[in-house]
């Protein structure tokens, strides 16, 4: 086989080398057996010189019957229309030429035969080698693709979600964008098809990669989110399937910015105290669990404090719950104020708090002495309203108790209990 050449082209070189010296009983008789269908005809009035049974075959007659006979009377319309248009540039400066049009058989309609000529210099005059190859079930195979391209087509034209393909040859591109994308990211598909550059309006740098790595043929998530920016700026969410098509890759892309929305709110919800958006008591025990199991591995302590708000039942009673809430807004708020990482605060219900942290860090120093006294100070709750709701702290460290959350939780609340009993006999001696 010769650089660049198919294994149709090899046999097609093979028969024509085969056929070039016809004259000869056993070379006919080698064509014979060819399935390849080969004829030798007159240049200018195409009367065939030579066939072979195959190419007989055709038209259900000898060989001997077609010798002397003028082509054009076996061929039909179209095969007539592709033996003039070979022929109008068949030449010795063009010597070779591919009918590229498969041509169907006169009353076969499931057969179609592609040609190639070849121009030959002869003592007499020029003759024509033609070998025909039967590539029906090539033909049809892309007549099917056709048909499944246009379904296809139709079909993603009228989706709601962005229907993409990306070729890789000549150039990497777009060579289809559903009509969608105008609505989703405000650029219609013919600019995102000019223009492959828009792919710069992905934000996520990593999915940028990844889908230069499908374009590469390496492997990917079947599905990813990929967070696009808008024409007018703001971030679109599109959920975005992607598979290997032959030549490149196909996705599809389905807007789900409001979904991502709704369900990081319902993910919020399921760690955060709706009334003051620390972490509740699940989201609490989740970073009890990963500070004890970071701590376990690096030898550091980790510490809990528990805060039991005083006098609450009061508030509620004098006031109502209303302020009551607004009580327990106002120490969370103090608590953020002292303790800047959200996730390490929790409420863990009623007027109960929590709190984990380092012991060893500089911060930490004398950290319950200052959730005291911030939440010692009165909290201006109105123009006639102010309220001191002092809070027992107690805390706990793994030096002390162990690596066990059990052990160490109950261990701080333990110590706040001892402190409130502290509280309430100093007031029970003063009053």
């Amino acid at each position: 086989m010769l650089p660049g050449e198919g294994a149709g082209d090899t046999a097609r070189r093979d028969t024509e080398r085969r056929a070039r010296g016809l004259g000869g009983g056993a070379a006919e008789a080698m064509l014979d057996l060819l399935p390849e269908h080969v004829n030798r005809f007159r240049f200018s009035d195409h009367v065939i010189t030579y066939c072979n049974a195959s190419w007989a075959s055709l038209f259900d007659i000898t060989p001997a019957q077609a010798v002397g006979t003028a082509l054009d009377a076996y061929l039909s319309p179209s095969e007539l229309e592709g033996l003039h248009s070979q022929l109008s540039r068949l030449g010795p400066d063009r010597p070779m030429l591919v009918d590229v049009v498969p041509r169907a058989r006169p009353g076969e309609v499931l057969r179609w035969i592609e040609w190639a000529d070849r121009y030959l210099h002869c003592d007499d005059e020029p003759e024509v080698l033609s070998i025909g190859r039967d590539v029906t079930s090539q033909y049809l195979a892309e007549q099917r693709l056709v048909e499944s391209e246009a379904r296809y087509r139709e079909l993603a034209d009228k989706s709601s979600d962005i229907v993409w393909r990306i070729s890789r040859e000549p150039v990497v591109r777009f060579d289809y964008v559903s009509p969608s994308v105008e609505h989703i990211l405000g650029v219609t598909a013919d600019e995102m098809i000019d223009d492959f550059e828009l792919l710069d309006r992905i934000t996520d740098g990593q999915v940028v990669e990844l889908i230069g790595a499908a374009v590469r043929g390496e492997p990917m998530p079947s599905r990813v989110d990929i967070r696009f920016r808008r024409a007018d700026g703001s971030t679109v969410i599109g959920e975005t399937s992607i598979r290997p098509v032959h030549g490149g890759v196909q996705g599809v892309t389905r807007d789900v910015t409001e979904l991502r929305r709704l369900q990081a709110a319902t993910a919020e919800l399921a760690v955060r105290d709706p009334l003051t958006g620390l972490g509740n008591r699940r989201c609490f025990h989740t970073v009890l669990d990963a500070e004890l199991e970071r701590a376990a591995s690096s030898g550091d302590a980790v510490a809990v404090a528990f805060l039991d708000l005083d006098g609450m039942k009061r508030v509620n009673d004098r006031f109502g719950h209303r302020t009551g809430d607004l009580v327990l807004q106002e120490a969370a708020n103090r608590l953020r104020a002292i303790v800047p990482d959200l996730d390490r605060i929790a409420r863990l219900g009623g007027d109960e708090f929590a709190i984990v942290y380092d012991p060893t860090l500089d911060e930490s120093a004398g950290l319950v002495e200052r959730l005291d006294t911030a939440l010692g100070e009165p909290m201006v709750l109105g123009p006639d309203v102010s309220i001191v709701c002092r809070a027992s702290i107690g805390h706990a460290t793994t030096c002390e108790v162990g690596r066990e959350p059990v052990d160490l939780l109950a261990a701080a609340d333990e110590a706040m209990y001892a402190v409130k009993r502290a509280r309430r006999a100093a007031a029970d001696r003063s009053g």
